[in-house]
């Protein structure tokens, strides 16, 4: 990575806090609760959260299969967690990329009463603040999710450190 300073990177090794700390972290992964980007800005949205490479990967295409495939069942618990805290009507999952040139992707739930088009979802998240909520309720939504991610782990008899190295 040299010297340029990565935002991704930071959450990653914790130099910038997230609400309700790292909801989970492997060999491969981070997944976190979504922060404003700057310390004054609210929670965009709760139960918004990002799933990011531990390494720094820009492009997806640079990402190993190794981290590809766990990536898809990591993706798969991480929204059936975020489905039994929140129930939402829908999760959205997107990957951009531009202003954080870490390749990481959003799982956005979207509740009853916001927009079926995700495009109007992410203008309302970004642009309006529609949605957005306190650290306090994005901590607990966190804490909640990390408890159902561990849980749906041990089920399946993985390890928080590697929970899917034992189905390869």
């Amino acid at each position: 990575m040299g010297k340029t300073k990565c935002f991704a990177c930071d959450v990653n090794n914790e130099k910038i806090h997230v609400p309700g700390k790292l909801i989970h972290r492997d060999e491969l992964w981070v997944v976190d609760h979504a922060i404003g980007r700057r310390p004054d800005d609210p929670i965009p949205l709760m139960g918004f959260l990002i799933i990011c490479p531990v390494r720094h990967v820009e492009q997806i295409h640079m990402l190993t299969d190794e981290e590809l495939l766990n990536f898809g069942l990591l993706l798969k618990d991480v929204a059936n967690a975020l489905n039994k805290v929140l129930a939402p009507e829908k999760i959205h999952v997107c990957s951009f990329g531009e202003s954080v040139r870490h390749v990481h992707w959003y799982v956005i739930p979207r509740s009853a009463g916001m927009p079926q088009n995700g495009y109007d979802v992410l203008r309302g998240i970004f642009r309006d603040k529609k949605w957005a909520c306190s650290v306090k309720d994005a901590a607990a939504t966190a804490l909640k999710v990390k408890s159902e991610l561990e849980q749906l782990f041990a089920t399946r008899g993985g390890s928080r450190s590697t929970p899917y190295s034992h189905l390869f």
